[in-house]
């Protein structure tokens, strides 16, 4: 009989977050990999259209009945509650950042995610980090968590729909996008992702050009805060925020930006960048955490984050990327490390190495 192995996609509830675009790459990849050996089953919500379903539901929280008769349960990331019992089946967990551990969070929050975290690493028959950075990160903390020695760790990166050849070209200029040079920045509105940075840096930049904060959701307080600096430097004409896109409308503003920018100091992966890399476009990251890893030595970063340091930063990178006809493809051969149909080999190759154990 094939081992049964039930897929967390729960997070596909949320298709504009970075978790719901992982979920989707995973599953299209697992299955396109039509991997023989394997019956696949998908925890997802009604909302996602895919076969082996196993419903999800808000009252798995208490009991969750949906991981009985499986022989591996894979949680796709280290804060799902809806498997407080797993009947006996094996599970792997991916580890996407243990970013909590240095936020400013109140230590009420940070001791109940703590918890919750813990609780799924600890019982783990196996984790799989989605970056060297986050498994260095997390063999800091193993004792923190209570993992065994034993435990196996390892990295898949995270993957994404690479564009086909000659189909970029073809990505209409939607109407969200402004008629004006832009650069863009995409991700979660929170202080860990410093998009404050950007606007008194946009200052001190060329008049023309604009910049386009994308986001899926925000922290009250720190849209409040982005929102009086725009005002503070007089750019509400220049800065653009825009909340849960579509994908279309994702492609069309990637397609037609200047440039990305990712100033984060708290990165488990970075999506966004390798979306931009696939396009050719110049990327700019602060050198933290995860984004070296992912940019390489095609990246440009932020060594210096005060005002006319990023300006400065954007402007010779700009100027060395529209120089060098090789920059754009350098670019899109990184980004071809990063296909979700690796990422779907990298974890098929796991379920086998833990069903073994």
């Amino acid at each position: 009989m094939k081992p049964r192995i039930l897929i967390d996609l729960e997070r596909t509830r949320y298709p504009y977050s970075g978790l719901g675009y992982y979920g989707h790459a995973l599953a299209r990849g697992l299955q396109e990999a039509r991997d023989p050996s394997l019956e696949l089953h998908y925890y997802a919500p009604t909302s996602y259209p895919i076969g082996n379903r196993k419903p999800f539901s808000p009252l798995h929280s208490l009991l969750s009945v949906q991981a009985k008769g499986y022989d591996l349960v894979h949680i796709t990331h280290q804060r799902q509650h809806y498997f407080p019992q797993l009947w006996g089946a094996k599970c792997i967990v991916t580890l996407h950042d243990l970013n909590f551990l240095t936020e400013p969070l109140p230590e009420s929050k940070r001791k109940k995610l703590l918890k919750l975290v813990a609780s799924n690493l600890n019982r783990a028959y196996g984790i799989v980090c989605i970056s060297e950075f986050v498994r260095h990160d997390l063999e800091q903390h193993r004792d923190l968590f209570q993992i065994s020695e034993e435990t196996p760790i390892t990295v898949v990166h995270n993957g994404i729909f690479l564009p086909e050849e000659g189909q970029t070209s073809g990505i209409a200029r939607d109407t969200i996008v402004p008629n004006a040079p832009y650069l863009l920045a995409l991700g979660v509105l929170h202080e860990k992702k410093q998009q404050h940075l950007l606007i008194p840096a946009l200052y001190h930049l060329p008049a023309d050009l604009h910049l386009v904060l994308v986001y899926s959701e925000a922290k009250s307080e720190y849209l409040s805060k982005i929102q009086h600096t725009i005002q503070q430097y007089r750019l509400e004409d220049r800065v653009h925020l825009l909340c849960a896109v579509s994908d279309v409308e994702k492609a069309s503003l990637l397609q037609h930006c200047r440039a990305l920018l990712q100033p984060s100091i708290a990165e488990g992966f970075g999506l966004p960048v390798v979306e931009a890399m696939a396009l050719g476009k110049p990327i700019f990251l602060r050198p933290a955490t995860s984004l070296p890893e992912v940019g390489g030595d095609v990246a440009y970063y932020f060594d210096e984050v005060g005002p006319e340091a990023i300006a400065g930063t954007i402007l010779s990178g700009l100027s060395a990327y529209d120089i060098s006809p090789s920059h754009a493809e350098a670019l899109r051969a990184r980004a071809r490390l990063f296909d979700y149909r690796r990422m779907a080999q990298g974890y098929l190759q796991f379920y086998h190495e833990i069903l073994s154990i």
